[in-house]
């Protein structure tokens, strides 16, 4: 019987928009903010020695008051020969993480949906994401942060999916097991981590509104940066195109929306 469903986030609640723009956005407010920092490159320069942000090997640094995120510009600064305080690493992070987030807005149907759902399931978000401050911000700014009975975030529990042991903290705090719950995501890690976890994944896959799918990444090689191209059986996901779809699989009236 399944007693609890756990989503994924950018993708599946948040959808994406014009993702290029959002990157160009990005680039922008990150050059912006070095230059007032001592930063003499050209915009067109420092978008070059930007390239593979995302995908390079996390920094080394051991500043545990630093998230992922913010260890990633603090280790680029001082390539670039950059000082840097702290305090400033924090605020460029908030500041190009807002940019980012411009392009990209809650699916109409995720708080209908999730409401719907806590009436009957227990809910909890698993997330990769290496700037955890950043998506706190916004659950609570949409208001999904009481929704949930539990909130995951890769950057905050040192693992990131496809590892399955991002799903254990999830399932301690609701008392959950693993063939009890319904992973939603939206890519391949999500079906792979929610597959070895013991847990069913449940593929959204929505029509294409134009979002550039090559550019869901600056970097284009992360695991985030392909929509899913799953070639494993089909008896090991569901797949939906619409979060509405959630309450008819789980056999739960589905209100008017």
């Amino acid at each position: 019987m399944i007693r609890g469903v756990f989503f994924d986030l950018y993708g599946t609640l948040f959808v994406y928009g014009d993702m290029k723009k959002a990157w160009a956005d990005w680039l922008h407010q990150f050059f912006i903010s070095l230059s007032d920092l001592g930063l003499t490159l050209s915009e067109e320069g420092f978008a070059k020695k930007c390239e593979r942000f995302f995908g390079k090997a996390e920094p080394s640094l051991c500043e545990q008051n630093l998230t992922i995120f913010e260890k990633r510009i603090k280790s680029f600064c001082t390539s670039l020969e950059i000082n840097i305080y702290d305090e400033d690493v924090a605020s460029i992070a908030d500041l190009t993480a807002g940019k980012w987030q411009e392009s990209i807005e809650l699916d109409q149907n995720a708080i209908p949906v999730l409401k719907e759902l806590k009436e009957s399931k227990i809910l909890g978000l698993v997330s990769n994401f290496d700037h955890p401050r950043h998506v706190r911000k916004y659950l609570f700014k949409y208001g999904l942060d009481c929704l949930f009975e539990t909130i995951i975030i890769s950057g905050e529990v040192g693992v990131k999916k496809p590892d399955p042991d991002i799903f254990k903290p999830a399932l301690s705090a609701t008392g959950l097991k693993p063939d009890e719950v319904v992973y939603v995501g939206d890519v391949d890690v999500d079906v792979e981590a929610a597959n070895a976890a013991g847990i069913m994944p449940l593929l959204i896959k929505r029509q294409d509104k134009g979002t550039d799918k090559n550019c869901l990444d600056i970097d284009n090689d992360s695991p985030k940066a392909k929509i899913s191209d799953i070639s494993q059986n089909r008896s090991q996901y569901e797949t939906i195109s619409d979060l509405r779809e959630i309450l008819s699989l789980l056999q739960i009236n589905v209100p008017d929306m």
